[in-house]
């Protein structure tokens, strides 16, 4: 089965995107999903869905680290596959496109929801640190400048990525924003009243993963008795792997420092992705509402039971 170079290129987009979050990236894997249905030459329901899983495949695999691709394409791939028992080809067709513009109108709507949940948190007057890019942080902070008075957003550069940027961009049409270099959280975090990150996975020991410096940023916040929180939508929820399972995707060491700048000798390691043990996090607010850890690991460990 060949797959187009049109759509190979549009999944090596997502493979190497380095600015937009795992939901965001999630909804765009769908979306290629439904351009590969419409542009379809299939001339049979079987050919059609050997196309889909061809690219649903290289789609779920295309950023390890991040759960709700590989969640959302399996999902949707599982849905295709359980109607075509029942369609024709032309149907079937219809269908799987249709059924991806719900997909992502629930995403969205969840993250709206949980935009709603996080904006309740923050009260008149807070000061929010956040690292890395998550347009559900986003979201939920540009809810609560409508919402609350005089609050304020630090965030930092977030890694070799400089995914912060754009959060200093899009927040800063809202609000007060302070941009900080990573190396600084430690510094001003005593100045922020709350900790507000999403989440890339939720790991089936309970650990979040997240964009690398999360974890010196938990660690901090600890210290400093601030709140922690991660925002979330349960399809972030990973039953099939624990955290020392992840692919934390390591990247071109050429983003950390010039080649040819150090000697040989010296190993560059450009991890983009870190690991937060549950115990440093206050909660995650899902579409459902705030988790506790230990409603985390009750959570993961039903739907471990069901999903078995």
């Amino acid at each position: 089965m060949n797959i187009s170079p049109e759509i190979i290129s549009l999944i090596d987009e997502i493979g190497n995107d380095k600015t937009h979050g795992a939901s965001q990236l999630a909804r765009q894997a769908v979306n290629v999903l439904k351009l590969t249905a419409e542009r379809s030459q299939a001339d049979t329901t079987r050919a059609f869905l050997l196309e889909q899983r061809g690219v649903g495949e290289r789609l779920m695999y295309a950023r390890p680290a991040m759960a709700p691709i590989f969640n959302m394409v399996a999902r949707f791939l599982s849905a295709v596959s359980e109607k075509a028992t029942e369609m024709g080809l032309d149907s079937i067709r219809h269908f799987t496109i249709s059924k991806a513009d719900k997909v992502i109108k629930d995403s969205l709507q969840a993250i709206a929801q949980i935009a709603q949940y996080g904006a309740g948190l923050i009260a008149d007057g807070d000061r929010i640190m956040t690292h890395s890019y998550s347009s559900t942080v986003v979201a939920t902070l540009k809810a609560a400048f409508a919402e609350h008075r005089n609050i304020e957003v630090i965030t930092t550069r977030s890694g070799p990525g400089r995914t912060g940027e754009r959060i200093a961009q899009e927040l800063g049409l809202y609000g007060p924003v302070t941009f900080i270099e990573d190396a600084a959280m430690g510094l001003y975090i005593s100045t922020a009243n709350k900790v507000m990150v999403g989440a890339d996975r939720v790991c089936a020991d309970g650990k979040i993963v997240n964009g690398i410096g999360t974890y010196q940023l938990a660690l901090a916040a600890e210290r400093a008795g601030i709140l922690f929180y991660v925002l979330c939508e349960t399809l972030k929820f990973d039953f099939r792997l624990n955290s020392n399972e992840v692919d934390l995707e390591e990247k071109e060491p050429s983003e950390v420092v010039e080649a040819g700048r150090l000697p040989p000798e010296a190993k560059v390691k450009n991890p983009y992705f870190d690991i937060t043990p549950l115990e440093l996090i206050t909660g995650i607010v899902t579409e459902n509402g705030l988790l506790t850890p230990e409603e985390i690991i009750s959570y993961m460990e039903k739907q471990s039971i069901k999903d078995g």
